[in-house]
C-alpha cells in the first residue's frame, strides 16, 4: 500500500509487511549501531518485541522502500486498548522512533516520514520517544531497551542534538526535563545489616523469573512481570505475610556485566525508617555477588526526587540525560 511519494526516483512510503522484515531489521541494525546499549537484533527480536504484542497496527509502522530496500522508516503508535504494566494513565499517541539512511536524506525523506506518522495518528499532542512508549520499553517485559536508557528508546540530550534541534524547527519541544540514566560500580558493595524489618514482623523474600512473586501487591508491577516469559530478573521483596510492602527488581543489560534497575518502591508508612536505603543496598550486594560490575538506573530528577536523592547517596552518577518531546 502506498502511502506517499509517487517520485520513481524517491524513496516510497509503504506500511509494514511482513515481507520487509528481513530489510527493515537490516537496516535498524545499520541505523542504531552506536547508540547507548544497543545490541544488533535479529527478526525474531523485533516480532517477539513489537509485532506479536496486543496493539500493534502494521499501518503505523512506515517504510522508505527504494530498490526494494528499506532506507527510512518510522513508528507510530496509537494509544492501545490495554498493555500490562501500563505506567501512564493518559492514552497518549507516540512517535517512538524515526531513522533515515545516509543516501536518502536528500530526498527530504525524514520530513515525508514523520508527516505520514503525524496523519497516521491524526491527533496531538504527539509524544516522540517518551519513557512510557509502548513496546520498546519494559512495560510488556522486563528486557533492555534496544538502545538509550535502561527503561525506553530514548533521545540523548547530549549525543542526539541534531535530532532534537531538527524535530524543534518542525514543532516539537522538549517535555518535562529531567529524565537521566545515573550509574554506579558494584565494588566492595557488602550486605547490610537488618534495620528492624524482623521486629516488626516482615521479612525479605528473593524474586525472579523461576520464582516471581505469588502474593498480593497492591501498588506494584510484581504479578505483571511474573515469569517474563523467562527472561531473566532478580529482585527483593519486603513481605507483610502475603502482602509486598516494598520491594526492588532488576535485570541484565547486553553487556552481561551491566545490571539495570528497573523498580524501587516503599509503602509511604514504611518510610523514614532506612528501609528503602536497606533495601538498595541488599539488592545492590546481590548484583554484585551475582557477577554484575556495575548498575545503571533511569530517574527522573524532579518527579522522583526521593529516589534521586538515595540514589546519589549511594554513589550513583548521572551519565546521560534523556530528552522527551511533544507536539501540541
Amino acid at each position: 500500500m502506498t502511502v506517499g511519494a509517487s517520485d520513481v526516483d524517491q524513496a516510497r512510503l509503504r506500511r509494514f509487511l511482513p515481507a520487509y522484515l528481513p530489510s527493515l531489521v537490516a537496516f535498524l541494525n545499520r541505523s542504531f549501531t552506536g547508540h547507548r546499549h544497543y545490541a544488533p537484533i535479529t527478526e525474531a527480536d523485533f516480532a517477539e518485541r513489537v509485532l506479536v504484542q496486543r496493539g500493534f497496527d502494521p499501518g503505523g509502522l512506515i517504510l522508505g522502500m527504494q530498490e526494494g530496500q528499506v532506507v527510512g522508516a518510522v513508528h507510530a503508535i496509537k494509544p492501545p486498548a490495554s498493555l500490562p504494566a501500563n505506567r501512564s494513565a493518559e492514552a497518549r499517541h507516540h512517535i517512538v522512533w524515526l531513522a533515515v539512511a545516509p543516501e536518502a536524506r536528500q530526498q527530504r525523506l525524514g520530513t515525508r516520514l514523520l508527516s505520514a506518522a503525524e496523519n497516521y495518528l491524526y491527533y496531538c499532542p504527539v509524544y516522540f520517544a517518551a519513557d512510557n512508549a509502548p513496546f520498546y520499553g519494559i512495560q510488556e517485559r522486563l528486557w533492555a531497551p534496544w538502545y538509550g536508557s535502561t527503561e525506553s528508546m530514548a533521545i540523548s540530550a547530549v549525543n542526539d542534538r541534531e535530532l532534537v534541534a531538527w524535530l524543534n524547527k518542525r514543532g516539537y519541544q522538549v517535555s518535562n526535563p529531567g529524565d537521566v540514566t545515573l550509574a554506579a560500580s558494584l565494588h566492595d558493595r557488602e550486605r547490610p545489616e537488618d534495620p528492624g524489618l524482623e521486629a516488626r514482623g516482615l521479612r525479605l523474600v528473593m524474586i525472579d523469573e523461576r520464582s516471581p512473586w505469588p502474593g498480593d501487591e497492591p501498588v506494584y508491577q510484581l504479578r505483571a512481570w511474573g515469569e517474563n516469559a523467562g527472561r531473566r530478573y532478580q529482585g527483593l521483596v519486603v513481605a507483610d505475610g502475603n502482602r509486598a510492602v516494598g520491594s526492588i527488581v532488576w535485570y541484565p543489560m547486553p553487556d552481561p556485566t551491566i545490571a539495570a534497575l528497573a523498580w524501587i518502591g516503599l509503602e509511604r508508612q514504611y518510610r523514614g525508617l532506612r528501609f528503602g536505603s536497606f533495601l538498595l543496598d541488599r539488592a545492590l550486594a546481590e548484583m554484585a555477588n551475582r557477577g554484575y560490575i556495575s548498575v545503571e538506573v533511569h530517574a527522573h530528577s524532579k518527579d522522583n526526587a526521593e529516589a534521586f536523592s538515595l540514589f546519589k547517596r549511594r554513589g550513583f552518577s548521572v551519565i546521560d540525560y534523556w530528552v522527551n518531546l511533544v507536539k501540541t
